[in-house]
């Protein structure tokens, strides 16, 4: 039982969504961990994983080749500033290059047959140059001697500018040390001397054609370097890193982030895994429970699960292409992105972007699995349904299969023997057509038989549909006088008419025992009750002297009293709702009736304190059952003097409306009204729960079952603690023929006084 309940538990809808939660919460945290990594390691291009010394790096690499780049600037190729303003350092093919480049020369005739003076000022020609060139030979010599001197001034304070800032660079590196050594031996540039270099373990030394690399395990980077300036001269750099690192530099904080990253990685790789072993388990549990409210329960399902299986992963496959492509072009521009603004901005909507993809992902996945546990995977393909629809369409199961059958193969009959019977004659087949003529008559009375005999046995469908609905359910439809077409059709209504029997059968069954039931019942114990009441009220007529004795009589016979009154209300609100009661309608009058019923319920009002006020501004006539109209009176007249608060007035108002006359008697109930009104017409159901008054609570489920029976409706409106009843009955019509005048108001008394005796 321990274990039922246990099983029982993780199928409920808080556990459900408990899971779905952390599913969530697990897919949040691999996201968070993946940005965390990307972000923190995107300048590494990998290294961070792969390396396990900040030496190893290629970021290493490139910032240290960089400096020894700019050490060669400095040292060989600028030297100093005065050098280079006086134009010892420029590189007279580069001027020339970019000067053509900035204004859009292309080589060709004129430059091919010009050359441009050292001193930058003017332009020599040599060779001829055609006509139809000269001005542009023109144009070409005004840039030269009037823009080329400007330019190459400007390309000087260029190499200036250049030169302070790489000293500037390699000044501000304490950790790159570095000295230049001539042809000679001698030392002309640097930040360092040479036993300082030398007690370095991370050294290189270049030059033309020569490499000496101590930097580390990996030796190809620098074996690999290359610098067209130190090529060219016999120069000798010597470089080293300083160990340990000094912070105050480029090198220091990269070897710092280096170490963060390095430590960083396998928490968030942990973490990671740690979330995705929990996402797993919260989506096998979830699959394993989805569309149930208990083990091997009837599976519930979705309208995703409606969706042919091959269309829903297309729609799936399609979204992961849409969402794939987003994904990277948003990681892209926030690897890359320099606003810190705008990348939390595309963080966020790459979280949404992905946590879509899981959402549509769970979905789908938990659709599979209850169509899996439902046995409908298969059977909800788009290649299935078609199957089946077309071995439907062959097999005469439907209706709409026979009718597209006998069409096509109709419609290809009469084309193919009219074709014959045509094109026969082309080829001189007279007999053939003939013969094909003589087919297609014979083919359309074979197809016009089988038309009517299809038309017959939907006559004999509808014969016996129509015997169904007059009641006769001993009418058999015979199925083999039906034809193939609507064979499926026929048994249809024949299971229906079977149906529609039994369940007559088994409803008149009921209301013979009810019958039965009630008749018994009732006789069974009226007469013993009538005996009880009887002794009762000899014991009454005693005379006994124990004071104590003649309370319990009286307690006995009032008591018994009460008990008659109850099976009788039960009698006659089993016999009222099974319609076992007989109507005789007459001209009543609605006042003259209900001012009997006040009379006769005086004393009873009087004693609770209630004033009635009748309204009836004109004669209402209505065709009912005088018996049943007083008894629906009287049990109105009793709820109101049972149920409403002592010393206060009652309003019957009676007027005609959409051909009936309408009762409606109002009183203020003693107690709150705090439950639903509908259910004061239930039977046992009082308005007083703590049932301290008189009743059984059958006096409104009598009083309506007594209206519908006389083809009325019986109604209750409550507002706050005011109490309506609501009789309407159908008004006497002064057409119908009358046997004999209407009751005057004895006779009228007189009956319904018998009938109270009764």
């Amino acid at each position: 039982m321990a274990t039922k309940l246990k099983k029982s538990k993780s199928y409920q809808l808080k556990w459900k969504v408990l899971m779905t939660i952390l599913l969530f919460l697990c897919a949040i945290s691999i996201f968070f961990c993946g940005v965390v990594a990307a972000n923190i390691s995107k300048r590494w291009s990998g290294d961070v994983v792969y390396t396990d010394e900040f030496y190893d790096t290629e970021e290493f690499y490139v910032l240290f080749s960089d400096l020894v780049d700019r050490a060669v600037q400095v040292s060989i190729y600028y030297q100093n500033e005065a050098r280079i303003a006086a134009g010892e350092a420029v590189d007279r093919q580069e001027l020339i290059g970019d000067f053509k480049r900035y204004y859009g020369i292309i080589d060709g005739v004129i430059t091919g047959n010009t050359e441009i003076k050292d001193t930058y000022d003017g332009l020599l020609i040599y060779g001829n140059i055609p006509e139809s060139l000269h001005e542009n030979l023109e144009e070409y010599q005004y840039l030269v001697e009037s823009r080329l001197p400007l330019y190459y001034k400007m390309y000087i304070q260029k190499q200036l500018d250049d030169y302070k800032n790489c000293q500037r660079q390699l000044e501000s590196s304490k950790n790159f040390l570095y000295y230049v050594e001539d042809e000679n031996g001698n030392v002309i540039d640097g930040n360092a001397l040479r036993g300082e270099l030398g007690e370095q373990e991370r050294t290189i030394v270049l030059s033309s054609g020569f490499s000496s690399n101590r930097l580390g395990d990996n030796q190809y980077y620098f074996s690999t370097y290359t610098n067209p300036i130190l090529e060219k001269s016999g120069y000798k750099v010597f470089a080293a890193i300083r160990d340990p690192l000094q912070p105050g530099d480029e090198f220091y904080d990269l070897w710092q982030e280096f170490g963060f990253v390095k430590h960083s990685f396998p928490i968030l790789f942990i973490g990671s895994v740690i979330s995705l072993i929990l996402l797993l388990c919260c989506l096998v549990y979830l699959m394993r429970v989805t569309g149930q409210k208990e083990k091997g329960g009837a599976v519930q399902y979705y309208l995703v699960d409606h969706i042919y299986n091959e269309i829903h992963l297309a729609l799936v496959c399609a979204f992961y292409f849409f969402a794939l492509g987003g994904g990277f072009a948003l990681f892209e521009i926030i690897l890359f992105g320099t606003v810190v603004f705008w990348n939390y901005v595309f963080i966020t909507i790459l979280c949404v972007l992905y946590l879509a993809v899981v959402a549509v992902s769970v979905s789908y996945l938990l659709s599979i699995a209850r169509q899996v546990k439902g046995k409908r995977f298969i059977r909800n393909t788009w290649i299935s349904v078609t199957i089946r629809r077309v071995t439907a369409l062959f097999t005469g199961t439907t209706f709409r299969g026979w009718m597209v059958i006998v069409m096509l193969c109709y419609g290809l009959g009469n084309c193919v023997v009219m074709g014959v019977m045509i094109l026969a004659p082309y080829y001189n087949g007279w007999k053939l057509s003939a013969l094909a003529g003589v087919g297609l008559l014979l083919f359309n009375a074979l197809c016009i038989y089988l038309f009517i005999r299809a038309l017959r046995s939907l006559k004999y469908i509808m014969i016996s549909a129509r015997e169904t609905s007059k009641g006769n359910f001993s009418y058999q439809l015979d199925l083999s006088r039906i034809s193939p077409s609507f064979l499926n059709f026929a048994e249809d209504v024949a299971n229906i008419q079977d149906g529609l029997k039994n369940a007559v059968d088994d409803a008149v069954k009921g209301e013979r025992m009810k019958a039965e039931l009630i008749t018994n019942v009732s006789h069974d114990l009226k007469t013993p009750l009538t005996s009880i009441i009887s002794y009762a009220d000899l014991l009454k007529k005693e005379e006994l002297s124990n004071e104590t004795a003649k309370g319990y009589v009286n307690v006995l016979y009032e008591k018994s009293y009460r008990l008659k009154q109850l099976i009788e209300d039960l009698i006659e609100a089993s016999k009222a709702s099974s319609g076992n009661l007989t109507v005789t309608k007459m001209r009543i009058d609605y006042r003259q009736l209900t001012l009997q019923a006040m009379g006769e319920m005086e004393e009873k009002t009087e004693a609770a304190g209630l004033t009635f006020k009748l309204s009836c501004p004109e004669p209402v006539f209505i065709d009912a059952d005088g018996r049943h109209m007083w008894r629906i009176l009287e049990n109105l007249l009793s709820n109101v003097v049972k149920y409403s608060m002592p010393h206060s007035r009652v309003y019957v108002d009676i007027f005609k409306m959409d051909g009936f006359g309408i009762l409606v008697m109002k009183n203020i109930s003693a107690s709150p009204i705090d439950f639903d009104e509908t259910r004061l017409t239930e039977r046992f159901v009082r308005g007083d729960e703590s049932r301290t008054t008189e009743g059984a609570g059958l006096g409104l489920s009598i009083t309506q079952s007594l209206t519908e029976i006389q083809d009325g409706t019986f109604g209750i409106q409550v507002d706050g603690d005011l109490f309506k009843a609501i009789v309407s009955l159908p008004l006497w019509e002064e057409d119908e023929e009358e046997e004999s005048a209407p009751l005057s108001q004895g006779e009228e008394t007189e009956e319904f006084q018998e009938a109270e005796t009764a």
